[in-house]
């Protein structure tokens, strides 16, 4: 039976995950291309911040409700989604005002405290971007829990092609790119996006405010402790970059962006298979061990298929890669980028982890372990920056996600019986299926 057909639910759902993830990652490679010779090292390490900073916020504010809104979702009638949808969108609009406020009082300090003034005027005009993106949370939200993976692709697409186009038409008319240009352009591809995302969410949007207080009770609830976990999540994959800003400026910190935006074709997999898995975990309880083991071992199993090669290859050639991808100016962050790789390898286990967690009722464990490495975190980068100068903020986070690793298999291996042996059986085993059913596409003289 061909692979494919076996495994129609991954495929399908996972090709537009796919394309919506290797478009963004491409279009991030051409931008960052541009950006690199349009504003430098020091300014690039700007925008780097400023994406990050809104990576962190976005991606931790849509935790909140996201989660949260599939599972109740699937386990309650659909008379009962239109309250549901509204109480999505009025907690995602709240905490956005609340993050918004915080950004106008303490936007300047930060960018102070991380040596890069222009920054604060780009968090100011941030606030505006936000508030769009609530929009287009609740559109993507929506389609995930009706696996319309079709439509986030495109809106995703279509956002970031914006941030590309408008790049383009600035230095092809002579313009000076600015980063507080750049927030602008942002701001006009999220909207984009944001209509994009309408269109493709049109069919399912049935909001009820009325009656909606419960609900946003019950959302707060499960989702607080996702929120939490992804803002530790986030400020963990980040400390290393903020460490590096503040204690070796902005042109260091454009090093290590380069080299986690190149590392990230390693996790690209990884986070294609955690946005198709959590709608299909969430239809499971706690006492669904087998299934649960079976769907985690799978997934990461499938996903180091794909990982295991881009890590070989960014381990062995790291140089070339960024001489390719960015530029000669790049090429002194190899060790890092070597670093930044093995990254990539423990992200699977970790993402699954969180996945399991959230989708089987257990988000407070899942934000204690993220919490509790993002504080090993900042003492493992403070003791690398000390003992290896720059490259330390690497090597302490790479200490930190072993630990991780070491600590989320033990959690899994206790409550489901997940083991390692049954991931890398998986990973052989459909490495094996895959390769029997591409041969069988080959003309019959050219099989082996």
């Amino acid at each position: 039976m061909s692979v494919f057909h076996k495994y129609r639910y991954w495929v399908d759902s996972a090709k537009y995950t796919t394309i919506q993830k290797l478009a963004i990652l491409l279009m991030g490679i051409v931008s960052f291309k541009l950006l690199a010779t349009e504003l430098g090292l020091s300014d690039y390490g700007v925008w780097g911040l400023f994406i990050l900073i809104s990576s962190i916020t976005e991606t931790a504010r849509n935790a909140l409700v996201r989660n949260a809104y599939i599972r109740f979702m699937h386990q309650y009638e659909e008379k009962e989604h239109g309250h549901l949808q509204g109480a999505a969108f009025m907690l995602s609009m709240f905490i956005s005002l609340l993050l918004g406020g915080i950004f106008l009082l303490f936007a300047r300090p930060a960018a102070n405290a991380l040596n890069a003034p222009s920054l604060a005027p780009m968090l100011y005009l941030y606030t505006t971007s936000l508030l769009v993106s609530v929009f287009f949370a609740q559109f993507e939200i929506v389609l995930n829990a009706k696996m319309n993976f079709k439509g986030i692709c495109w809106m995703n697409c279509v956002r970031q092609s914006g941030l590309i186009l408008g790049i383009i038409v600035l230095a092809a008319a002579g313009q000076t790119v600015t980063p507080s240009v750049l927030a602008i352009v942002y701001l006009l591809s999220v909207a984009a996006g944001t209509v994009t995302g309408y269109v493709f969410a049109k069919p399912y949007l049935s909001w009820t405010f009325s009656g909606a207080g419960g609900w946003t009770k019950r959302l707060w609830h499960y989702g607080k402790f996702v929120f939490g976990n992804n803002v530790c999540s986030q400020l963990f994959r980040s400390t290393d970059n903020f460490m590096t800003s503040r204690f070796f400026g902005t042109a260091a910190s454009g090093y290590y962006n380069a080299s986690l935006r190149i590392s990230n074709l390693v996790d690209m997999p990884s986070a294609v298979l955690a946005d198709v898995m959590f709608p299909k975990a969430a239809k499971f309880s706690t006492t669904d061990k087998d299934s649960i083991r079976s769907l985690y071992e799978k997934s990461v199993g499938a996903t180091l298929i794909f990982s295991i090669p881009a890590l070989l290859i960014l381990l062995v050639f790291p140089e070339t890669i960024l001489r390719i991808l960015s530029s000669e100016e790049f090429v002194v962050a190899a060790p890092i980028l070597r670093i930044a790789a093995f990254f990539g390898f423990i992200l699977p286990f970790l993402k699954q982890f969180g996945t399991v967690m959230d989708a089987t009722g257990s988000p407070d464990l899942n934000f204690k372990v993220m919490f509790a490495g993002f504080l090993l975190n900042i003492v493992f980068n403070l003791t690398g920056i000390y003992i290896f100068g720059m490259i330390g903020a690497a090597v302490g986070t790479a200490t930190t996600y072993l630990v991780l690793f070491l600590a989320t298999h033990y959690i899994l291996h206790k409550k489901f019986g997940i083991t390692i042996q049954g991931v890398f059986m998986n990973t052989f085993r459909l490495s094996g299926e895959l390769v029997h059913t591409l041969k069988g596409y080959l003309p019959a003289g050219k099989q082996v």
